[in-house]
Protein backbone atom coordinates (compact mmCIF):
# COMPACT_ATOMS: atom_id res chain seq x y z
CA UNK A 1 0.00 0.00 0.00
CA UNK A 2 1.28 3.56 -0.91
CA UNK A 3 1.29 5.96 1.98
CA UNK A 4 -1.10 9.40 1.28
CA UNK A 5 2.13 11.34 0.72
CA UNK A 6 3.37 8.97 -1.89
CA UNK A 7 2.75 9.16 -5.67
CA UNK A 8 2.43 6.02 -8.27
CA UNK A 9 4.53 8.26 -11.13
CA UNK A 10 8.18 8.52 -10.68
CA UNK A 11 8.89 11.88 -10.34
CA UNK A 12 7.43 12.20 -6.84
CA UNK A 13 4.44 14.86 -7.56
CA UNK A 14 1.21 14.52 -6.11
CA UNK A 15 -1.67 14.62 -8.74
CA UNK A 16 -2.76 17.90 -8.33
CA UNK A 17 1.04 19.31 -9.26
CA UNK A 18 0.96 17.04 -12.25
CA UNK A 19 -2.49 17.97 -13.77
CA UNK A 20 -1.44 21.87 -13.73
CA UNK A 21 2.19 21.26 -15.47
CA UNK A 22 0.01 19.36 -18.16
CA UNK A 23 -1.93 22.34 -18.48
CA UNK A 24 0.79 25.02 -18.70
CA UNK A 25 2.64 22.57 -21.16
CA UNK A 26 -0.55 22.18 -23.37
CA UNK A 27 -1.21 26.43 -23.18
CA UNK A 28 2.82 26.89 -24.30
CA UNK A 29 1.90 24.66 -27.02
CA UNK A 30 -0.46 26.25 -28.16
CA UNK A 31 1.04 29.23 -27.86
CA UNK A 32 4.14 28.02 -30.06
CA UNK A 33 1.12 27.43 -32.72
CA UNK A 34 0.37 30.83 -32.89
CA UNK A 35 3.62 32.20 -33.84
CA UNK A 36 3.71 35.05 -36.38
CA UNK A 37 4.27 34.64 -39.98
CA UNK A 38 5.85 36.38 -42.57
CA UNK A 39 3.30 38.48 -44.13
CA UNK A 40 1.08 38.42 -40.82
CA UNK A 41 -0.47 41.88 -39.78
CA UNK A 42 1.11 44.04 -36.98
CA UNK A 43 1.10 47.72 -35.43
CA UNK A 44 4.51 47.29 -33.20
CA UNK A 45 7.65 44.79 -34.25
CA UNK A 46 6.97 43.07 -30.97
CA UNK A 47 3.79 41.59 -33.28
CA UNK A 48 6.32 39.82 -35.31
CA UNK A 49 8.89 38.69 -33.11
CA UNK A 50 10.09 38.92 -29.22
CA UNK A 51 13.60 38.70 -30.14
CA UNK A 52 13.82 41.14 -32.60
CA UNK A 53 14.14 39.28 -35.91
CA UNK A 54 11.24 39.94 -37.58
CA UNK A 55 9.85 43.60 -37.89
CA UNK A 56 6.64 45.35 -38.59
CA UNK A 57 6.15 47.01 -41.95
CA UNK A 58 4.03 49.50 -40.80
CA UNK A 59 4.18 51.37 -44.25
CA UNK A 60 2.07 48.32 -45.49
CA UNK A 61 -2.12 48.24 -44.91
CA UNK A 62 -2.28 46.79 -41.91
CA UNK A 63 0.91 46.21 -41.27
CA UNK A 64 3.14 43.54 -42.57
CA UNK A 65 5.82 41.50 -40.67
CA UNK A 66 8.97 40.59 -42.24
CA UNK A 67 12.94 40.32 -42.25
CA UNK A 68 14.34 43.34 -43.45
CA UNK A 69 17.90 42.75 -45.49
CA UNK A 70 17.64 39.46 -46.53
CA UNK A 71 19.67 37.00 -48.83
CA UNK A 72 18.26 34.13 -51.22
CA UNK A 73 16.97 31.48 -49.05
CA UNK A 74 17.28 32.96 -45.70
CA UNK A 75 13.49 33.60 -45.62
CA UNK A 76 11.37 31.38 -43.06
CA UNK A 77 9.46 28.71 -44.65
CA UNK A 78 6.59 29.84 -46.68
CA UNK A 79 8.45 33.12 -47.77
CA UNK A 80 10.49 34.56 -50.36
CA UNK A 81 13.55 37.18 -50.78
CA UNK A 82 12.57 40.16 -52.69
CA UNK A 83 14.59 43.29 -53.69
CA UNK A 84 12.73 46.75 -54.50
CA UNK A 85 14.59 49.72 -55.34
CA UNK A 86 16.81 47.70 -58.04
CA UNK A 87 15.79 49.97 -61.23
CA UNK A 88 17.37 54.02 -61.14
CA UNK A 89 14.72 54.94 -63.50
CA UNK A 90 10.81 54.16 -63.93
CA UNK A 91 10.70 55.04 -67.22
CA UNK A 92 9.83 52.76 -69.72
CA UNK A 93 12.51 53.55 -72.03
CA UNK A 94 15.40 54.89 -69.93
CA UNK A 95 18.31 53.07 -71.88
CA UNK A 96 20.38 55.78 -70.11
CA UNK A 97 19.59 55.05 -66.71
CA UNK A 98 21.62 51.39 -66.82
CA UNK A 99 23.26 51.04 -63.70
CA UNK A 100 26.76 51.03 -63.79
CA UNK A 101 27.53 49.06 -61.12
CA UNK A 102 25.93 45.65 -60.73
CA UNK A 103 23.41 46.82 -57.55
CA UNK A 104 21.69 50.00 -57.38
CA UNK A 105 22.75 51.91 -54.19
CA UNK A 106 18.75 52.17 -53.38
CA UNK A 107 18.10 48.33 -53.55
CA UNK A 108 16.31 46.71 -50.57
CA UNK A 109 15.42 43.44 -49.51
CA UNK A 110 12.46 42.03 -47.50
CA UNK A 111 10.76 39.02 -46.50
CA UNK A 112 7.55 38.15 -48.31
CA UNK A 113 4.81 35.75 -47.96
CA UNK A 114 4.56 33.49 -50.97
CA UNK A 115 1.53 32.57 -52.39
CA UNK A 116 -0.50 30.84 -54.99
CA UNK A 117 -3.67 32.76 -55.11
CA UNK A 118 -5.46 35.39 -53.99
CA UNK A 119 -7.42 33.75 -51.38
CA UNK A 120 -3.56 32.92 -49.60
CA UNK A 121 -2.98 36.72 -48.71
CA UNK A 122 -4.51 38.88 -46.10
CA UNK A 123 -7.94 39.88 -48.89
CA UNK A 124 -9.30 42.44 -46.36
CA UNK A 125 -6.55 44.93 -46.28
CA UNK A 126 -6.46 44.71 -50.04
CA UNK A 127 -3.26 42.15 -50.53
CA UNK A 128 -3.23 40.14 -53.31
CA UNK A 129 -1.02 37.09 -54.68
CA UNK A 130 1.22 38.80 -57.58
CA UNK A 131 4.85 38.21 -59.23
CA UNK A 132 7.99 40.50 -57.66
CA UNK A 133 8.08 42.06 -61.56
CA UNK A 134 4.41 43.00 -61.26
CA UNK A 135 5.32 45.70 -58.62
CA UNK A 136 8.48 46.96 -60.23
CA UNK A 137 10.78 44.27 -57.52
CA UNK A 138 12.84 41.48 -58.19
CA UNK A 139 12.64 38.13 -56.86
CA UNK A 140 15.85 36.92 -54.76
CA UNK A 141 15.63 33.52 -55.05
CA UNK A 142 17.47 30.87 -56.97
CA UNK A 143 14.11 29.90 -58.55
CA UNK A 144 11.55 31.28 -60.92
CA UNK A 145 7.66 32.00 -61.01
CA UNK A 146 7.68 32.44 -57.13
CA UNK A 147 4.81 34.78 -56.10
CA UNK A 148 4.20 36.90 -52.71
CA UNK A 149 1.81 38.78 -50.70
CA UNK A 150 1.77 42.39 -51.52
CA UNK A 151 -0.73 45.66 -52.52
CA UNK A 152 -1.72 46.07 -56.24
CA UNK A 153 0.86 48.60 -57.46
CA UNK A 154 -0.34 52.17 -58.05
CA UNK A 155 0.77 53.17 -61.54
CA UNK A 156 3.47 55.49 -62.50
CA UNK A 157 2.93 59.17 -62.53
CA UNK A 158 2.78 60.22 -65.70
CA UNK A 159 3.12 64.14 -65.46
CA UNK A 160 6.20 64.19 -63.23
CA UNK A 161 9.79 63.23 -64.46
CA UNK A 162 11.31 60.31 -62.84
CA UNK A 163 15.03 60.24 -64.74
CA UNK A 164 17.95 60.05 -63.57
CA UNK A 165 21.22 59.96 -65.63
CA UNK A 166 24.44 58.35 -65.03
CA UNK A 167 27.47 57.15 -67.07
CA UNK A 168 28.24 59.61 -69.63
CA UNK A 169 25.11 61.82 -69.17
CA UNK A 170 26.63 63.10 -65.89
CA UNK A 171 30.30 63.31 -67.04
CA UNK A 172 31.42 66.84 -67.85
CA UNK A 173 30.36 69.22 -70.28
CA UNK A 174 32.08 69.07 -73.27
CA UNK A 175 34.69 71.86 -73.55
CA UNK A 176 34.59 72.30 -77.12
CA UNK A 177 32.63 75.36 -76.99
CA UNK A 178 34.73 76.91 -74.28
CA UNK A 179 37.82 75.98 -76.20
CA UNK A 180 35.98 77.81 -79.65
CA UNK A 181 35.40 80.84 -77.15
CA UNK A 182 38.56 81.03 -75.69
CA UNK A 183 40.30 81.32 -78.85
CA UNK A 184 37.87 84.15 -79.71
CA UNK A 185 38.95 86.08 -76.93
CA UNK A 186 42.29 85.25 -78.05
CA UNK A 187 41.70 87.01 -81.54
CA UNK A 188 39.95 89.73 -79.93
CA UNK A 189 43.25 90.44 -77.68
CA UNK A 190 44.84 90.28 -81.51
CA UNK A 191 42.34 92.89 -82.33
CA UNK A 192 43.50 94.89 -79.66
CA UNK A 193 46.50 94.47 -80.11
CA UNK A 194 46.70 95.89 -83.58
CA UNK A 195 45.18 98.78 -82.46
CA UNK A 196 47.45 99.52 -80.30
CA UNK A 197 49.95 98.99 -83.37
CA UNK A 198 47.73 101.96 -85.17
CA UNK A 199 48.49 103.69 -81.71
CA UNK A 200 51.90 103.56 -82.98
CA UNK A 201 51.81 104.34 -86.57
CA UNK A 202 50.43 107.48 -85.07
CA UNK A 203 53.15 108.07 -83.26
CA UNK A 204 55.20 108.33 -86.15
CA UNK A 205 53.05 110.85 -87.84
CA UNK A 206 53.60 113.18 -85.08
Amino acid sequence: MLRSYDSAFSSGLPLSRLAALAVSLTAAALGLGCTPQIGDDCSVSTNCSTTGVRLCDITQPGGYCTIFNCEPGSCPDDSKCVNFGTKLSLKPDATACIPSQANSPYKRSFCMASCSKDSDCRNGDGYRCFAPSEFNAVLAEHESGAKVCAVPPKPAPTDTLNEVCIGSDAGPADDSSSASGGGAGASGGGASGAGTSGGGDGGDGS
